[in-house]
């Protein structure tokens, strides 16, 4: 009989941690009878049709303390699912599905296994939410990882943050999020529906337009370079999307910067352009940065916490981090956080550097292949088979 096993997060709308999970439930099917929990099913990525879902049918978009007040209602509901159906391990990503796990251990003494997966670089990401959200949660975070028997982290700098800065002392693991290489490979060579025009460099970035993107800033610095021959792809949707758009009117980038809407494949977009753009104030540890690895593009990117200098700088620092200028990585260029003057000049000196760019086309996929799912499932697999 195979080992049961439950995966709970928000939704499977775009992003990166969404992504991670519907690569889970492709390749671990074969080996456990899998069930999926969503705080709102709202489905982006392709899952295995045998997999039942659990729909808690929450709002992704409630205030905080109404999410709060919630949370020990819906992890009832989960420990009523789990021991409906004989689930003795309980996975989670993201914040929320993480406290509703302790809390069905704690209030309603689940005595399965809880694995806790972050997502995140928690410090950041709480440091840029107001004072009562910041002092609300960051102790959440801390009793929720108190009570996993696992936490799974996708960089070292993210373990560092929680074990220095939340004080976390269970057992915690690095596995690096995945990649399908021959997936992406198929989707990248589909066809395009916009024109890559001759002559033109065109800089792309794929992502949900959220405040942690900083796609504000990549405009900006868009438009310091706007009178060399170059194009600006912006690939994704959401709360940001007017926002963005008068920006781009209000700069007069409008022949120049590209919105392709949401896609499922980013990647033929990616493939056809000359360079990747990653400019968040935060990451976990960006797949983006990854698929555009994959797709043999050379890479700038902000030296956010955390993922991009393990991914494009590994074997430096991880406490070190660019400030004054840009750095000339090993796979890629790091660029200070919210700096639009050295992420411009990034942007030139890409455009500029031809043996840079083939430099970094020739290390790609190399570096990708590291990350291939084939690689990092067995990781998966033996986390998940020992609880």
């Amino acid at each position: 009989m195979k080992p049961k096993l439950l995966i709970f997060i928000n939704s499977l709308k775009l992003g990166g941690a969404e992504r991670v999970v519907s690569h889970l439930l492709h390749h671990l099917n074969d080996d456990f009878e899998l069930h999926l929990a969503l705080y709102r099913k709202e489905i982006d990525y392709d899952i295995p049709p045998n997999i039942p879902v659990f729909d808690l049918q929450q709002s992704l978009d409630e205030q905080p303390y109404a999410v709060f007040l919630k949370i020990p209602w819906l992890s009832y509901r989960l420990s009523r699912y789990c021991k409906k159906n004989k689930i003795h391990t309980s996975v989670a990503f993201l914040n929320r599905p993480c406290y509703i796990n302790a809390l069905m251990r704690t209030l309603w003494r689940f005595k399965g296994s809880i694995i806790m997966c972050e997502r995140t670089h928690q410090t950041t990401i709480l440091g840029s939410n107001s004072w009562l959200f910041r002092n609300v949660s960051t102790p959440l975070v801390s009793f929720s990882y108190k009570h996993a028997s696992l936490v799974l982290v996708n960089s070292y700098a993210s373990k560092q943050d929680l074990i220095e800065n939340f004080h976390v002392k269970t057992p915690m693991q690095v596995i690096y999020n995945p990649i399908d290489l021959e997936k992406i490979k198929t989707q990248a060579a589909m066809p395009c529906a916009i024109e890559f025009e001759e002559g033109k460099f065109h800089f792309i970035a794929v992502g949900g337009f959220r405040k942690e993107k900083n796609l504000q800033l990549l405009l900006e610095a868009f438009f310091i370079i706007k009178n060399l021959p170059v194009k600006l792809i912006i690939v994704g949707s959401g709360v940001q999307k007017k926002d963005l758009e008068k920006k781009v009117q209000d700069l007069g980038l409008q022949t120049q910067v590209i919105f392709t809407g949401f896609d499922n494949n980013p990647f033929k977009y990616v493939k056809r352009s000359d360079c990747f753009v990653l400019s968040s104030y935060v990451e976990g540890f960006p797949n983006v940065l990854l698929e555009a690895l994959a797709c043999g593009k050379p890479i700038i990117s902000t030296d956010c916490k955390s993922g991009p200098r393990e991914l494009l700088s590994p074997g430096t620092d991880l406490h070190h981090q660019a400030l004054t200028s840009y750095e000339v990585a090993e796979f890629g260029i790091l660029t200070p956080v919210n700096d639009v003057t050295n992420l411009a000049s990034s942007m030139k000196k890409m455009y500029e550097d031809k043996q840079l760019r083939e430099s970094y086309e020739t290390k790609a996929y190399s570096r990708a292949e590291k990350f291939d799912v084939s690689e990092i499932i067995q990781y998966f697999h033996v986390a998940f088979s020992g609880h």
